[in-house]
């Protein structure tokens, strides 16, 4: 079991802080990407560990009980979230022509947050060796069913839920052996987005490493899908925790972003709706896309972290507002 202290981790802020920067520029090249096979590679890479790792770093924060104080502080800091802003996403995304989605599927980015709903629930009772097996099993055998898909994020929430507990029960000892042995591990992600790259130019469906469809509409290999399927859950691990070792212990700006994650999650969808349906990113060079897009995912990520400071003031109990110093409890320290 974890034994996060109450305080903050500067390692772990800083590994959310690289981590949203990730989600932020792989959200910016998710349609420009279909233009060119470099992006596709950079896009294929970045989803193949870096929604586990998120998933894995909530984990190590979060309580294997639930009494009358987390369950005020899911309904606050997540469920109240969630139905405001899937309201905004679904107008936006009706004024630019984005993504469809219905009311009652979490809008594209969201599904991170109904996910993390499902999973506190779930975490008291899978907290153990055991559960952990059970929630491995579960997410591979879930892709054989057609049924489960993207309605309210079931699917999703069902394949990201081994990462979660793992990082409960073994999150921070895993974090810490990678920090103590950083040129190893360091060198395990590079191996790791060699395999992952090798095996997407020889057939690997990038919607797989999603976990939001099934195997007969995304197919990770084209025989023994529960196999693939565990295969790619060990390839994530294994490039989080590399991916650890790679991230300074210290570093003021990620520790920075990586305390206002949930505020430039929520947010910088919207930017990135707008920028693209704007043909903004039409407007760049060939050869610049890359790292403008770089540019542009660290402004977005600052900007939308001059947020966090009201929206936690609006999304916390208000009868437990000198407990709830963070909107992140929800995504990071529910202790």
């Amino acid at each position: 079991m974890n034994t996060a202290n109450e305080g903050r981790h500067g390692h772990i802020d800083a590994l959310k802080g690289a981590g949203i920067l990730l989600v932020v520029f792989g959200h910016l090249i998710e349609k420009p990407s279909a233009n060119s096979m470099l992006l596709q590679m950079v896009y294929i890479d970045i989803y193949s560990f870096h929604m586990p790792l998120f998933v894995f770093l909530a984990g190590i924060f979060a309580r294997d009980t639930l009494k009358g104080r987390d369950y005020r502080k899911i309904v606050w800091t997540l469920f109240f979230p969630l139905v405001v802003f899937q309201a905004i996403y679904l107008a936006v995304g009706w004024m630019t022509g984005w993504y469809s989605y219905s009311i009652f599927t979490p809008y594209w980015i969201l599904w991170f947050i109904a996910s993390m709903i499902g999973w506190r629930i779930l975490l008291p009772l899978l907290a153990s060796p055991a559960g952990l097996l059970i929630a491995l099993g579960g997410a591979v055998l879930v892709g054989y069913d057609d049924t489960v898909g993207y309605a309210l994020s079931a699917s999703r929430t069902i394949y990201f839920l081994p990462f979660f507990v793992l990082g409960h029960l073994y999150g921070l000892p895993l974090v810490e052996t990678a920090k103590r042995h950083r040129l190893v591990f360091s060198c395990l992600f590079a191996a790791t987005m060699l395999v992952v790259t090798l095996w997407w130019q020889h057939g690997l469906d990038g919607s797989a490493l999603t976990g939001s469809r099934d195997y007969g509409s995304a197919p990770p290999s084209s025989a023994f899908h529960g196999l693939a399927r565990f295969l790619l859950i060990g390839l994530g691990l294994a490039a989080l925790i590399g991916f650890s070792a790679v991230i300074p212990r210290k570093s003021a700006v990620l520790e920075w972003l990586g305390e206002r994650s949930l505020s430039i999650y929520l947010l910088h969808g919207l930017a990135v709706m707008l920028l693209v349906s704007a043909g903004v990113l039409d407007l760049i060079p060939q050869p610049l896309l890359l790292p403008v897009l770089v540019v542009f995912a660290v402004l977005i990520s600052a900007a939308s972290a001059l947020f966090d400071a009201p929206l936690r003031r609006i999304f916390s109990p208000p009868a437990a507002s000198t407990g709830m110093n963070d909107l992140a409890a929800g995504w990071q320290k529910y202790r």
